[in-house]
């Protein structure tokens, strides 16, 4: 988290001020899940997106959007 954090230029606060669908809060909650064995609930909470059942939702459309770029 620290590192993505970081890497936006972002603080704790940004994550309450960007909307829960927010391009990026999606990409860094793509990487905890590649990355980590956090839970999903976890993610939404810490990342401020809502239920879990949204992250992924957006999840899931995130990489169906990447899958239609690479073919």
């Amino acid at each position: 988290m620290r590192e993505e954090l970081a890497a936006r230029d972002w603080t704790e606060d940004e994550l309450a001020n960007r909307r829960k669908g927010d391009p990026e809060k999606v990409l860094i909650a793509a990487r905890l899940r590649r990355e980590s064995a956090v839970t999903l609930k976890w993610i939404a909470s810490r990342l401020q997106m809502g239920t879990w059942t949204h992250v992924t939702n957006r999840l899931y459309h995130a990489s169906k959007a990447a899958r239609s770029v690479n073919t």
